[in-house]
């Protein structure tokens, strides 16, 4: 690995949205670190002239696991210019009345989708600070939007509005060093979590966030975009 290649590092890396982004941002020339919880195997393989994509076991809820990465990230010298907090849980099957949910899953859902960004964000913010155009960009949901509330969702868009706020605070206090943060949603994409009726191929989304991710720039910091980088799609 080297200090000067372009780096992301991906979060849930390892199926859906997460590993739709690793192939587009491998695809485009990325130093791509892809973290999961349970590691497949140690590194994409590459074409000539292409950079290496590393897979790391790091579990959000472990703060020793995260503690690694970073010191793996650190012993090698690594600038990170990247960030996607991209994993994420749902809990609760989609349509539970409010009277038949596990409290449980508002802990699950809490302790992954917002806790476990804020840990990884907090652990690797030192390695983003390196970098000349550091961006932050956590993946939400139109199911974390206030405004636009409908259905039922409890668990996984409480923890969506939640990451929605830090989102928005986090970007006002590292405005003046220089760090982009937006919140993202990638649409109803084909997972399991979005379910197989859903009108979006993973690997056209994973093509999208990352031609969004190259344009971002400081003055779209704390915003709520699609995956096109468009706002008004989504409202907070």
């Amino acid at each position: 690995m080297t200090a000067k290649a372009k780096t992301v590092l991906i979060t849930g890396a390892n199926r859906g949205i997460g590993a739709a982004m690793e192939g587009a941002f491998h695809s485009k020339g990325w130093q791509v670190i892809s973290c999961m919880r349970k590691l497949t195997d140690q590194a994409r393989p590459t074409e000539p002239g292409q950079r290496l994509s590393i897979r790391l076991e790091m579990d959000v809820t472990h703060q020793a696991q995260i503690d690694e990465v970073a010191k793996f990230l650190n012993e090698n010298n690594v600038t990170l210019d990247v960030l996607i907090n991209n994993a994420g849980i749902f809990p609760e099957p989609t349509d539970m009345s409010f009277r038949n949910l596990d409290l449980n899953w508002f802990h699950e859902a809490m302790n992954v989708n917002l806790v476990g960004t804020i840990r990884v964000t907090k652990t690797l913010l030192p390695l983003l600070a390196k970098s000349q155009n550091p961006r932050i960009v956590n993946l939400s949901s139109g199911a974390g939007s206030i405004s636009q509330r409908s259905g039922r969702r409890y668990c996984y868009g409480a923890s969506k509005a939640a990451l929605n706020h830090f989102t928005r605070g986090l970007a006002t206090e590292l405005k003046p060093e220089g760090i982009t943060v937006v919140a993202l949603s990638p649409g109803w994409v084909k997972t399991d979590m979005g379910g197989s009726e859903a009108d979006l191929e993973p690997e056209s989304v994973g093509t999208s966030i990352e031609q969004t991710v190259q344009s971002l720039t400081l003055r779209q910091t704390g915003r709520f975009l699609d995956r096109l980088g468009n706002t008004g799609t989504y409202s907070w």
